[in-house]
Parts: C-alpha cells; structure tokens; sequence
C-alpha cells in the first residue's frame, strides 16, 4: 500500500495539483494548514478549492486541521466530504489512523488547541483502535525532536512527547514546523515531517512487512 504524506499545503492548488498528478498512490493523509485564514480574505472559497484537488487523486483521504484552518469551518467542510480525521479514527487496511489538529504559536492562530486536549483527545481515540499497525496524524509536532526546532530552539509539545512515550503507535505524521522537515524516531515511533507542500515537498509511506517513509520534492 501506498500512502501520500502531505502537510501545511496553505493554499497552494499548483504545488498541491503537481504532486498529485505525479504520484500513483492508494491513500492520502495530511497534518493540517489546508488553506491559511490570515493568507486568504475568502478561507472557505480555497479550502473547498484545495479539498477538490485532493479528490480528484486515487484513495482513501483524510485530512486534519492546522492552526492556520478554523477548527469549525475546515472540519465540517472535511465531513461533508468523508475526510475527516480530527478527533476521529479511520481504518485504512493495513493500518488505522487517528488524528488531531491545531498547534500552538506565539501569534494567535486561529486554531490552537491546548497541549492537554491533544494528548488526552488521542489517549482516548487510541483505546479504540485495534489494527497491529497505528499511525498518529497530529499537526503539532513532539518536543526535543529532529521536527520541532525553529532557530535552535524545540517548540514542540511536551503532552505528544509523552503521548508517543506512552502509546505504541507505529508511526507520527506532523508537520507545522516548516523548518523541521525530516524523519525521526521517538520509543518505538517512526515520525515524519515531510515538510510544506506550499514550498513543494511531501512524502510518501509504502507499506508492506513493515513502514517505510521516504522524504520527496517537486
């Protein structure tokens, strides 16, 4: 199976169109800043523009929102379309994925969840998931990781730190942290950034006897 790992699209229908032509795939996720409500006066017109292009591809989607979505606004357009991940559990097959939205900034998004309703929503949702193989799409990346540094400094969440510590999920999808695109390895979980498909990268999980992430680019 073929998973395409995208994150912090922002809007960009022509990088986001260019990735999807490209690839033959069996499944989507993505970590979230679908469109960007302080980049765009009409959010909802590109947001529904963006989710368009995403179904136009092959697969299974599901989305979650970013810190840059309106939680309200991009998850009801996300049901409305049966892709919806946030604050949810979706069977794939091979694996199960569940998802949260929304990070924190210094700079008043407009979705910022607290760090304890990410991990306590997730600790939940994991109770429930049953597939040997558990994927975590969450927009906010773990602290003191190779995906949470910003000019030196990891401005992850301590509460998913302790969440990956504490829950055997097999693999993290995240973004938020457009200067921390990489691959990581927390406990027993994998975890990918594969950085903003607004500046044209993106990733791509293959999996079969095992997970395996590579990191691509326009």
């Amino acid at each position: 199976m073929k998973v395409l790992l995208l994150t912090d699209i922002h809007g960009n229908e022509e990088n986001l169109k260019e990735i999807i032509s490209r690839e033959d795939y069996d499944a989507v996720l993505c970590a979230g800043d679908l469109s960007d409500a302080n980049e765009f006066d009409d959010y909802s017109q590109n947001l529904e523009r963006i989710l368009d292009i995403l179904e136009e591809g092959s697969g299974l989607v599901k989305a979650i929102p970013g810190n840059m979505d309106p939680e309200e606004g991009c998850v009801q357009a996300l049901i409305k379309r049966s892709m919806n991940l946030h604050k949810n559990v979706e069977s794939f097959g091979e694996f199960e994925a569940v998802g949260f939205g929304g990070g924190q900034t210094p700079f008043d998004t407009p979705f910022e969840p607290s760090e304890d309703e990410i991990r306590e929503t997730v600790e939940l949702l994991h109770n429930r998931m049953s597939s040997d193989v558990k994927v975590a799409v969450i927009h906010q990346p773990p602290k003191d990781t190779d995906l949470d540094i910003v000019e030196d400094d990891h401005v992850g969440s301590s509460e998913v730190r302790a969440l990956l510590e504490n829950q055997d999920f097999d693999l993290l999808l995240t973004g938020h942290i457009h200067q921390s695109r990489g691959i990581d390895e927390l406990s027993d979980t994998l975890m990918v950034n594969p950085g903003p498909v607004n500046q044209g990268y993106y990733g791509v999980l293959t999996v079969e006897d095992g997970l395996d992430v590579e990191l691509r680019s326009l």
